[in-house]
């Protein structure tokens, strides 16, 4: 299902990110400045793909777009393996349950360029899966495989840390509650995958490292002071204004995506177990303190938000296995139908065919996989941009472009040149006034509809829907 983007995008990897970072960050190793940009302390995605593209000899495009299918089908597979193993469903509940979690929007959103975070859920899964789901148990029969385990997830991705440690201290104090016995050997079993969470944290968000000069964000003000914790009135472009009703907006249009064409079903089918009641807890709250209080909510709600799936399609297929839609022997006529009709959905989904996409959702989800940061065919007039920039603007300028644009200045523009990214959804005048005023010449590279000439930018040259700036600051 993965796979099928991939078959009708022509030469280039589908997914946001595949080329705005992954592609960069390969091709940079050794030099890390492209992983600076938030992924330094959590890259070990980046240096698996590297290493497999280094023995493959393969076009960095072409490695791409065999690895994102790959990382979906491990991501699935995995959970699958949970289901069987870690929670002891029969495999054909198991199966026809993964099989709804793959088919699903929301699921193939992820599985469109978030790499990192499936890589991490892989080794969630099969912690999960390797203790039965009781990570307690787990750590005093099982000590090296659930270290080794929680240390690479944490290497994966932050917010699958967070999950694990959400998982692990619900079952650390349930048991203590419940026992009162000594829980030492278990606290330094997952010790070493704190240690680095919180020094990924503390490198993160307290210590200023610096950027590459190269390659630097301007960055909008979290607004809160808490590196865990967002202003959304400061720190999101889509809510600058200080509306509450357009985080409301949001919000809703996102769930009906996400969330809410699993409610019914989840609701009835509901239990109580050591994993998912404290992942679907977190999750819950996480996704939407932002509508709680936006001044000080829980940062990347919509990430959250894409998670919700994963508790829920298990409490889904609980209550469809207790209505006899899931029987141990041939399927009724009603659950082929309903296979049927998501398996079109998920098709249309992945191929572009239909379109989900709106003003409230689009900026988090694509209306469809076979995109990219740009469109395919905006691609090489992107190249003939930066080619005339190397040609033409002076050793050592500073360059502006959107955050779309990150992954092919990276790639395609000179050494020299200072590159400054643009944070997403915000127009070249906004920019400039980020920008700290010392009388001197800026470039940009810059979508046409996103730019209105003033005193201080001109316009240079077009290449398609993109054009050439200079800002007098």
């Amino acid at each position: 299902m993965r796979g099928l983007p991939e078959l009708l995008s022509g030469p280039y990897p589908v997914g946001y990110d595949l080329l705005t970072g992954y592609a960069p960050s390969i091709l940079a190793l050794p030099e890390v400045y492209p992983l600076t940009l938030g992924w330094l302390w959590s890259s070990l995605s980046i240096f698996v793909l590297w290493f497999f593209w280094k023995i493959s000899q393969m076009d960095l495009f072409l490695f791409l777009k065999i690895a994102g299918p790959v990382f979906y089908g491990l991501f699935v597979c995995s959970f699958y393996y949970l289901l069987s193993k870690g929670i002891r469903w029969d495999r054909r509940k198991s199966f026809l349950t993964a099989l709804v979690f793959l088919l699903q929007p929301a699921v193939l959103r992820l599985g469109w360029d978030q790499l990192r975070l499936m890589l991490g859920f892989v080794f969630l899964f099969v912690l999960l899966a390797k203790t039965e789901c009781n990570i307690v148990s787990g750590a005093g029969k099982k000590p090296i495989l659930v270290a080794a385990l929680s240390v690479l997830l944490v290497m994966s991705q932050q917010l699958t840390a967070v999950i694990f440690f959400a998982v692990a201290i619900f079952q650390l104090a349930k048991f203590r509650f419940e026992s009162r016995r000594d829980l030492s050997r278990v606290w330094i079993v997952i010790f070493p995958s704190m240690i680095i969470f919180m020094l990924q944290l503390y490198l993160s968000y307290f210590v200023n490292l610096g950027y590459n000069p190269h390659y630097m964000p301007i960055e909008l003000p979290f607004g809160t002071g808490l590196f865990a914790f967002t202003d959304y009135f400061l720190g999101d472009p889509r809510f600058i204004d200080g509306n509450y009703f357009t985080v409301l907006a949001y919000v809703a249009n996102l769930s009906l995506y996400v969330v809410v064409p699993l409610i019914p079903l989840a609701v009835k089918g509901f239990f109580k177990d050591r994993v998912f009641t404290p992942m679907l807890a977190w999750l819950l709250v996480a996704s939407y303190s932002v509508i709680v209080f936006p001044w000080f909510a829980f940062s990347y709600f919509w990430f959250w938000l894409f998670l919700l799936p994963i508790p829920l399609t298990v409490y889904a297929a609980h209550a469809l296995k207790k209505k006899g839609f899931l029987p141990n022997e041939r399927l009724s006529r009603k659950a082929l139908t309903g296979f049927a009709l998501l398996g079109v959905i998920g098709v249309a989904y992945s191929s572009s065919v239909i379109t989900v996409g709106y003003p409230f959702a689009y900026t988090y989800m694509p209306s469809g996989l076979v995109e990219t940061c740009v469109e395919f065919e905006e691609i090489p007039d992107v190249k003939e941009a930066f080619a005339w920039v190397n040609s033409n603007i002076p050793e050592g300028s500073v360059l502006v472009v959107p955050e779309n644009l990150q992954g092919f200045a990276s790639m395609y523009s000179r050494s020299d040149i200072r590159i400054l990214i643009a944070p997403p959804l915000v127009n070249l005048n906004q920019v400039s006034e980020l920008i700290a005023k010392d009388n001197s010449t800026i470039y940009a590279v810059y979508f046409t509809d996103k730019v209105t000439e003033s005193f201080v930018i001109d316009f240079l040259l077009r290449f398609g829907k993109l054009g050439i700036y200079t800002m007098h600051l």
